[in-house]
């Protein structure tokens, strides 16, 4: 609809030949226009809304042909419009310089003008004309269409940013320990200030086989076995044993960094060392009995390569062993001296110790906390040889821990902490402490309310971001498997206790910029679509849809983090959840409020034993799934037979979210949500019908005169040129002059109608239909324009988007036909 300058519509009525023409006297300003010169610039056509005006585009170029005669014209006459937006900002200007260049070039092409002449002379095309001053407030969005993408805006905090609230937490010297300590953390920090723990830091990259080898050992060298071989699982043990090298930091780890820079090892883990010993041995004894080696602050042991092939020590590296006394002696002395031995010299003045070295044999055990295992409650004291030993090995890492504070590196923390939960079970991890632990500040503990204040401060206040390390092997076309595989164990678990402090739309933020389960977004989805139900059954006046609201949340964030799988996540739960609705609505209505929690809990079970593997999966090639669906449709093949498919989900609003990202994966999702919504509001099945239309005339128009079709091509070309439209081949001339354009537009239009008789608009077989058009398009222009036109997706969407668009849509659609 054509615009004022106040940005109020202006009316139109359709002329008897299907142009638009304004409504005489209609307009306020009518009297008040101006025919100076020097206050109308040429109007600039920004998008079409119809299909009629994108398939013979006669106003385009004589909209800016005639914009000089129009200002010479009365006040009185009002402009003839098309069906088209047509806006001048400040930021057309280039545009117009443009435009001017088509209009004074085209005085100049005689053949082709002689040509134009006469179509418009038979056909009596009508001209479209706008005058400047017919503007749109430039922050003003027209129709999902902006010239140039305009990225959300940035949010106050970034991954650089520290949490200061963790850095002003008590330190380990508090006595006595703060009240919201466990008795784990407590546990924790106490091993750390009396230097019976070791810490191990592991480079980013690393934590997959770091994790996997306490679940399998790796084969024996040599023909026998040798004290540092790893030692299987057995009944007692039921973590394979291994040797790794590790750090005994000072008292509460002050003076003294660990392995490695924190941008490249941000995260470790602890690790409780024994402190009892078989046959009354001393610590020292046990330790050279089981060859755990430990070299001082400085010394290079280099274990891996300075270890012959049977087992024992080369390259002077048995001389330089210190046993773990001597080790606190010396880290003592860092804190309480001013000159101390680091390696075999005695130096001063340093700021910061270099680690030392500890080859510890590790697992064998589950986590140990005050003498019992976690996971079986099983009693694990050492003094009765069944706890922790340098022979057998510590035990699982007591206590996660990051080296800086800033929020990148927490979140990073309390990712690698739902990757150990996935590689050992919650029952191993749950309670784990989280830890900061720098050589200036000491040892601080992540509390679990603090853990809620970041999640709050994340949720609100923080710009979502990827694991920097896989964002860029985790794209739609560009997949590893590793890396896939470690996005999903990282996804974050919301449960309960996040969920009560946090509302959906803040959940909905982590979700969509952080990455969390699967369960947890649909117990989120679940709780929300509940309440918009139980509102809109009271009769309240404005009917709520807080649920499409948290969802558009979570595509922020998503669009914000530049994350395609976790807004991929959202659009099928989303669609999984509305689909469920009514049986949901029934199964709480049946459950008394007293048992409403346990009844919730069993009805996430539809989501899938466990949330991580369900909507992302675990295939590299995710599109695999979303084209076999399709497929079937497009085959006739039923997804579920004899049950009624469920409609699309409530339409969600993405307009202005495609305007603001170039992503290809994200373009899709959003694509698919548009499409969506499109085949909901009956829209589709409206432009379908327009678009055939459009295109029948055109053919009758074009199988008569070669001309009109020259003049379409010079229009389509001029629209290429100044609307960017997502063509895969700018238009032939050839295909014009020749029967070539009206065979393939008359095909298109079969296919179409074949499309519009065969489905009701808000199945699967619509998307079927148009996914078969897609797979027969080589090199389409006018085709694409009138597919992004009918699904209302913008004009960057390729054939490639389009149809990645649909499949994403008909996996929502069939995986709602699924769980229906």
């Amino acid at each position: 609809m054509p615009i004022r300058s106040d940005g109020k519509p202006l009316e139109c009525q359709k002329s008897r030949r299907g142009s638009w023409s304004s409504d005489e006297g209609s307009h306020p300003d009518h009297k008040n226009c101006k025919s100076s010169s020097a206050t109308l610039d040429p109007p600039i056509l920004v998008y079409h809304e119809s299909a009629r005006s994108i398939v013979f585009r006669d106003h385009l170029r004589r909209a800016v042909r005639r914009s000089e005669s129009s200002r010479s014209d009365s006040a009185g006459i009002e402009p003839t419009v098309p069906s088209a937006v047509v806006a001048q900002t400040p930021s057309n200007q280039a545009a117009n310089k443009k435009m001017d260049h088509i209009s004074q070039c085209h005085t100049n092409l005689d053949p082709l003008t002689a040509f134009v002449e006469n179509v418009e002379e038979e056909f009596g095309l009508k001209k479209a004309v706008i005058p400047a001053k017919t503007t749109i407030p430039p922050t003003e969005q027209i129709i999902g269409f902006l010239p140039k993408i305009k990225p959300l805006p940035p949010m106050l905090l970034g991954p650089n940013d520290q949490f200061g609230l963790l850095l002003n937490a008590p330190d380990g010297l508090t006595n006595p320990a703060p009240d919201d300590w466990t008795a784990d953390e407590r546990e924790v920090v106490e091993l750390l200030r009396t230097q019976h723990a070791c810490v191990k830091t592991l480079k980013n990259a690393d934590w997959t086989p770091f994790l996997r080898r306490f679940c399998f050992p790796l084969p024996t060298r040599g023909t026998k076995p040798k004290s540092h071989d790893d030692i299987p699982p057995d009944e007692e043990h039921p973590f394979n044993s291994f040797v790794t090298s590790t750090t005994m930091l000072p008292s509460l780890g002050l003076k003294m960094r660990a392995y490695g820079s924190s941008t490249q090892y941000t995260t470790g883990v602890v690790f409780a060392m024994p402190r009892v010993f078989p046959d009354d041995d001393t610590e020292d004894e046990a330790q050279a009995r089981t060859e755990t080696w430990s070299w001082p602050a400085g010394y290079s042991a280099k274990t891996e390569f300075n270890i012959d092939s049977r087992g024992r020590l080369m390259n002077g590296r048995q001389e330089a062993l210190r046993p773990f006394s001597v080790l606190r002696e010396y880290n003592n002395d860092y804190i309480t001296k001013s000159e101390y031995m680091i390696s075999t010299r005695m130096v001063s003045g340093l700021s910061v110790i270099p680690y030392n070295e500890i080859f510890i044999r590790v697992g064998g055990f589950g986590r140990i906390v005050n003498n019992k295992d976690v996971a079986s409650g099983k009693d694990c004291s050492e003094g009765g040889g069944i706890g922790r030993s340098f022979c057998r090995g510590i035990g699982l890492p007591i206590a996660l821990f990051v080296r800086t504070a800033t929020y990148g590196h927490l979140i990073s923390l309390l990712r690698t902490r739902s990757r150990i939960v996935h590689a050992f079970g919650e029952d191993h991890v749950k309670g784990i402490p989280l830890l900061l632990i720098d050589p200036d500040h000491g040892v601080r503990v992540l509390t679990e309310n603090m853990q809620l204040e970041l999640w709050k401060i994340a949720s609100t206040n923080l710009n979502p971001f990827q694991n920097p390390a896989i964002a860029y092997k985790t794209t739609l076309e560009n997949t590893e498997h590793v890396s896939f595989q470690q996005k999903v164990d990282e996804l974050i678990d919301l449960d309960e206790s996040i969920q009560d402090k946090l509302t959906p739309g803040e959940l909905a933020h982590l979700a969509g910029g952080f990455g969390a389960t699967d369960e947890s977004v649909a117990n989120i989805l679940k709780r929300v679509m509940m309440e918009d139900r139980r509102k809109n059954k009271k009769g309240e006046k404005e009917e709520s849809h807080k649920l499409q609201d948290v969802v558009n949340e979570g595509l922020t964030s998503a669009v914000r983090s530049g994350d395609y799988h976790t807004s991929r996540q959202l659009l099928i739960l989303y669609s999984l959840v509305a689909c469920r609705a009514g049986q949901i609505i029934d199964e709480d209505d049946e459950t008394s409020e007293d048992s409403e929690t346990e009844k919730g809990e069993c009805n996430t079970n539809w989501v899938g034993a466990r949330g991580r593997q369900s909507s992302m999966g675990n295939d590299v090639d995710i599109m695999r799934r979303d084209i076999e669906l399709v497929s079937k449709a497009k085959n006739g093949t039923e997804l579920s037979s004899g049950i009624l498919a469920p409609p699309p989900p409530p339409p969600l609003d993405t307009d202005r979210l495609r305007s603001a990202t170039n992503s290809d994966g994200l373009l899709a999702v959003l694509g698919a949500a548009q499409v969506l919504k499109s085949m909901q509001d009956g829209s589709a099945k409206h432009r379908t019908l327009e678009a055939v239309s459009a295109i029948e005339e055109w053919v009758t128009y074009g199988e008569q005169n070669m001309a009109f079709r020259i003049s379409s091509w010079y229009d389509q070309r001029a629209a290429q040129g100044d609307l960017k439209i997502a063509t895969e081949d700018k238009t032939s001339f050839l295909a014009f002059v020749s029967n070539k354009a009206i065979t393939n537009r008359k095909s298109f239009a079969q296919k179409l109608r074949s499309a519009v008789s065969s489905t009701d608009f808000t199945d699967i077989h619509f998307l079927r239909g148009i996914y078969e058009i897609l797979g027969h398009m080589h090199s389409p222009c006018l085709r694409l324009e009138l597919l992004q036109y009918v699904l209302g997706l913008d004009n960057r969407y390729s054939v490639a988007h389009v149809a990645r668009s649909v499949e994403l849509a008909a996996t929502c659609l069939g995986i709602s036909m699924e769980h229906s």
